[in-house]
């Protein structure tokens, strides 16, 4: 019983997946484009590690990125990394 609900679950969340990828709203852009840009943008800010200690030039937070790098997020969303002596 559990492995039918889990394996309907799956199918409905694919069969929904295909549904937003074909459909396009009026303007041409796809419905899932944004979702797809903010799951990534999440993903990217899950990975990033954040500094508690540590804040930017203005009192941004600053985060640690794969590589260990300190950076923070200017006003245009951009990452600056900081000089670590």
């Amino acid at each position: 019983m559990k492995n039918t609900t889990i394996w309907g679950l799956v199918a409905g969340a694919a069969t929904a997946t295909a549904v937003l990828m074909t459909y396009r709203r009026s303007d041409g852009s796809r419905l899932a484009d944004g979702i797809i840009s903010s799951a990534k943008q999440l993903g990217n800010k899950i990975k990033d590690r954040l500094q508690h200690n540590v804040k930017g030039p203005n009192g941004e937070s600053v985060y640690l990125d794969m590589y260990d790098r300190q950076f923070y997020e200017d006003s245009e969303g951009k990452r600056v990394y900081l000089d670590v002596h």
